[in-house]
């Protein structure tokens, strides 16, 4: 797809539609890198051109996006990620909010463009959390069933979206503060409003990070509750048990002269020993609150 502004141009290409109409006598080549799989989002000035990737992390049902651009006075190209580069550019070309006129103004709108829904995707992320924590505190001193694997999930998530908000302000920032003669100054002024702008995102999603991390030490508490409960009842169990042990012990010892093996009450009497020392252990620990 290709759509003018002006006297200029945007492009979208796969990249097999990059190399058959540019490669050959393209000295951008190199400097695109097209062996290497798209991790970042970047932008690399030069004095009349700029080049740069763009990896947009997993939303929704839809998986990782991820396309390489070329910018320079008289032309845009999105290379790679067709589909989505040509719903982006057909929606921003539409509405042209901005009153676009160069290319440097036209990748502006292409960035705002993937980020426009940003804070919704945000402020979903935030009541999937507070739900969570909510369901926490109302189930007593049990877990959520798939809780951990939640908190887990989100934590990834939260990471590579801040990573991906940090990536596009520094990328931002990189543009609005270069002295590349192809960025005019009304661009300068819109890659310095995005820059705040994920600066602003970055921090949200960080903040949602520790947020998630408050609720995982509170699930940490549970579980390490429950531990502690479970090594209480077993120590109770073992304390009670210990005196009869010894008794026990101490008849086994099978000397010849232990006058209460020949008793005629001697079992009877050891019987209710055994129920006095229960009794007596029942009482202290019930007063201790241990039961």
């Amino acid at each position: 797809m290709k759509l003018s502004i002006g006297e200029k141009y945007i492009e979208t290409l796969s990249e097999d539609e990059y190399m058959a109409d540019y490669g050959e006598l393209d000295d951008r080549l190199p400097l695109l890198r097209m062996e290497e799989k798209v991790r970042h989002c970047k932008a690399d000035v030069f004095e009349r051109t700029v080049h740069g990737t763009v990896c947009v992390p997993a939303r929704h049902d839809e998986g990782e996006k991820y396309a390489r651009f070329y910018m320079d006075e008289d032309r845009l190209l999105f290379i790679g990620g067709k589909e989505w580069t040509e719903e982006v550019v057909s929606r921003i070309t539409a509405e042209n909010t901005f009153g676009i006129t160069t290319c440097a103004q036209a990748l502006f709108a292409f960035l705002d463009g993937i980020i426009y829904d940003e804070g919704e995707y945000i402020d979903e992320l935030e009541e999937s959390l507070n739900g969570w924590e909510n369901r926490m505190l109302e189930s007593g001193g049990d877990i959520p069933e798939g809780f951990e694997e939640y908190m887990q999930r989100m934590r990834r998530k939260l990471l590579k979206d801040y990573r991906y908000y940090d990536q596009l302000g520094d990328m931002a920032q990189t543009l609005a503060e270069s002295p590349c003669e192809i960025i005019d100054k009304k661009a300068g002024r819109m890659y310095r409003f995005l820059s705040d702008r994920m600066d602003r995102l970055s921090q949200d999603a960080l903040n949602l990070r520790e947020y998630s991390s408050q609720i995982y030490d509170m699930y940490q508490s549970r579980i390490n509750l429950r531990q502690n409960k479970i090594m209480q009842f077993l120590t109770v169990i073992t304390t009670i048990f210990m005196p009869l042990t010894l008794v026990t012990g101490w008849y086994g010892m099978n000397f010849d002269r232990m006058p209460e093996l020949h008793w005629r009450y001697g079992y009877a009497a050891v019987l209710g020993l055994s129920a006095v020392l229960l009794l007596i252990e029942y009482i202290v620990f019930r007063r201790k609150k241990w039961m």
